[in-house]
């Protein structure tokens, strides 16, 4: 007998409620031999055109601008918050106290004491829940874990990240509720370098030690009214790391970089090897080994391309295809599709809430020291 396909209310309407829309809609499509099926139930926005819109679009039975309404149905399994940043402790707990699984969009929340309560919900409860790292589920990250769990890198001594945008670099650009530090809880930091500090700690294991300098490059920027208001929320950061394993690194981003669309780069070097990726050229993922020989003239020394395309393992027909290349939305897809499968069988789903309050903290104790030229423990930091 078929199951009952897992309801699904999505709050927040905006650019990544309809991507998490556009994924529940077209993962049959990607993942033909998928153990569920998805039914497009509510759609909440406080604006409710917005929510209308998408429940004409895509086919929601409804739309509402008050939550609640999604957490009082039944035949709702699933919540996921799309909202601004200052409103997801609220909207999690609700949703959990509900009694609903919950996929949640980065970052988690924006104190510690928020990310605690978020921890004590998630494990009273006995549900599911995701955090929305969608980096970790391309097949270049999945193969980029993989090396290093085969240990063909030996032990790892170094690590450089960056990732970086242009979108703040016009100083009369409007950025939303995320250039208000109240609604996002910081800036580039929150926004974008939750993502890497996320792939690091999935690579590498936990964080050590960790320091943090930044700038603003604007210090005033229009409102929605075109009114000049004060900016707090960072542009650019740098941050040096030190993991668990010893391991040395920096992590830069940045949205202030021009040139830049989506530009993430990993490097990680150790005692045998070494990996490079670039997200312009998301199909392959560069490995160099110490052990391949050196001669006569060079030998077969030197960085090689390992194909990752589109090859999925969760994906019995890898649509659209295993020789076209990846695109953005795909990451999201995986995500998703991991999330799902774990609550149609009952299983523990990673990257958990836990894992989100975990960076949470650690992005919290880079603020503490941000600009002041010292290093914050964050060695016995809880999940």
């Amino acid at each position: 007998m078929e199951k009952r396909p897992l309801g699904i209310g999505i709050i927040g309407a905006g650019f990544m409620g309809k991507t998490h829309t556009y994924n529940y809609v077209n993962i049959p499509l990607f993942y033909d031999t998928a153990p569920f099926r998805t039914r497009l139930v509510g759609i909440c926005n406080r604006t409710l055109s917005k929510a209308e819109r998408l429940r004409e679009d895509f086919g929601f039975e409804f739309a509402t601008s008050d939550y609640g309404d999604l957490l009082e149905r039944n035949d709702i399994d699933i919540i996921d918050v799309c909202t601004p940043n200052n409103l997801h402790h609220e909207q999690i707990i609700a949703s959990l106290e509900a009694g609903k699984h919950v996929y949640a969009d980065k970052p988690l929340c924006i104190t510690d004491e928020e990310a605690d309560d978020i921890v004590r919900a998630a494990r009273e409860s006995g549900l599911v829940h995701q955090m929305a790292f969608h980096n970790r589920f391309y097949p270049w990250s999945l193969k980029i874990r993989s090396i290093l769990e085969e240990g063909v890198l030996g032990r790892i001594l170094s690590f450089r990240v960056t990732y970086y945008h242009s979108s703040n670099i016009k100083t009369k650009n409007f950025r939303g509720w995320k250039q208000d530090v109240g609604k996002a809880g910081g800036g580039t930091l929150v926004d974008m370098g939750s993502h890497a500090l996320d792939l690091v700690y999935s690579y590498l294991g936990g964080y050590e030690r960790i320091t943090m300098d930044s700038f603003i490059l604007y210090p005033e920027r229009p409102d929605e009214e075109g009114r000049m208001v004060k900016i707090e929320s960072e542009d650019h950061i740098l941050l040096g790391c030190r993991m668990k394993n010893g391991a040395l690194g920096t992590i830069e981003v940045s949205k202030v970089i021009s040139g830049s669309n989506d530009d993430l780069t990993i490097e990680i070097y150790g005692t045998e090897g070494a990996i490079r990726f670039e997200s312009m050229n998301p199909v392959y993922v560069y490995l160099y080994d110490n052990r391949d020989p050196d001669s006569p003239i060079g030998g077969t020394r030197g960085y090689k391309a390992l194909e990752t395309m589109n090859k999925d393992p969760e994906s019995k027909s890898n649509f659209p295809g295993p020789r076209f290349p990846i695109g953005w939305l795909r990451g999201h897809m995986a995500c998703q599709y991991y999330f799902l499968k774990s609550v149609c069988q009952k299983k523990a789903a990673t990257p958990s809430l836990e894992d989100g309050a975990y960076i949470q903290k650690i992005m919290n104790r880079c603020y503490g020291v941000d600009n002041r030229g010292s290093w914050a423990d964050v060695g016995n930091l809880k999940k």
